[in-house]
């Protein structure tokens, strides 16, 4: 056509102007026929779904450290955790996070839901009962560093280190606080090195997901976070492969609140001194060295600040002591 139009004398000119008003009239069909997508918020009843799931992880997390159960059903709790809270729900579904809303609550009491408020409680509960089984089962990043492989043999941090240690996480609560009181930061969640993890697996998730049902996104490969996220997880699981639970004992606000309450827990972990034959292999397989055994003078010490209850030491045990 356009050959046509050139044969009888039409000018270049004319033809990019008739091409600029046939995009223009598509241009505004397409805008008087576009529906904008609208984005809501998560329904209060799936909210209340995530809380249910969580409280049933550590109900029955509790119900197996109190029977004594195998190590490996606290394996399946933490599978189960990373897949569900991790993966499905992006990691956010977590206490730790929820620190900051109930400081930031202190001034705002909007920032503070009921689900939130119970989800925020109902670890300390269990770990009033006994001790901290959120951090097995319950907590995504708890869980994500529970089931990493590690070394055969990982490395214990002396423990005259591991004692100053400790302090790291009340120094990190310290400043959840102190942000949280001025609204600026949530410090817990911008050292969660395990993010990219979360949130490329939620997005790959809903990829899928939303294949099945026959409205696929667009077919890429999608990761969140950018250089300097995926380089910090690296780093994290290389110090994790080395040293187990490093997020826990070093950069986690809630795990220290929760050793405080684990303290003074109901049914705390402890050791029969007349049925310990000072093996060690407890406290060797301990993931946060929350077991000192000490022939020479006599020590047989469990630190319930400390233990996450995985059920390790009592699955070693061959005494029956712990």
């Amino acid at each position: 056509m356009m050959n046509n139009m050139l044969s009888v004398g039409v000018s270049q000119d004319t033809i990019n102007y008739a091409q600029e008003q046939a995009d223009l009239r598509s241009i505004s069909a397409f805008r008087d026929e576009w529906v904008p997508y609208e984005y809501l918020p998560l329904p209060e009843w799936l909210v209340y779904i995530d809380m249910g799931i969580i409280i049933s992880l550590i109900v029955i997390a509790l119900f197996f450290v109190l029977k004594r159960k195998p190590a490996k059903w606290l394996n399946w709790m933490a599978i189960i955790t990373f897949v569900v809270l991790g993966v499905i729900r992006g990691g956010c579904i977590c206490p730790m996070g929820l620190t900051t809303n109930i400081v930031m609550g202190v001034f705002l009491p909007f920032m503070v839901s009921l689900a939130g408020l119970i989800l925020f409680v109902f670890p300390l509960l269990a770990a009033l009962i006994g001790g901290r089984v959120f951090c097995t089962s319950g907590c995504p990043l708890g869980a994500f560093q529970h089931i990493l492989p590690t070394r055969k043999k990982p490395y214990k941090v002396p423990a005259k280190i591991n004692r100053y240690i400790k302090i790291a996480p009340i120094i990190v609560l310290s400043l959840t606080i102190y942000f949280g009181l001025k609204g600026t930061l949530y410090i817990g969640c911008e050292l969660d090195p395990y993010k990219p993890i979360f949130f490329t697996g939620k997005a790959w998730f809903e990829q899928g997901l939303m294949a099945i049902l026959g409205n696929p996104m667009e077919p890429k490969i999608l990761l969140g976070f950018g250089l300097v996220g995926w380089i910090y997880l690296i780093v994290a699981l290389v110090i994790g492969y080395w040293v187990e639970r490093p997020f826990c004992r070093l950069l986690c606000p809630y795990s220290s609140v929760l050793g405080l309450f684990s303290i003074v827990a109901w049914k705390r972990r402890s050791i029969d001194e007349s049925s310990c034959n000072y093996c060690q292999l407890c406290a060797k397989n301990c993931p946060t060295q929350a077991i000192t055994i000490d022939k020479k003078q006599g020590l047989q010490k469990v630190s319930n600040y400390d233990c996450v209850q995985c059920n390790k030491c009592s699955d070693r045990c061959k005494t029956n002591a712990l």
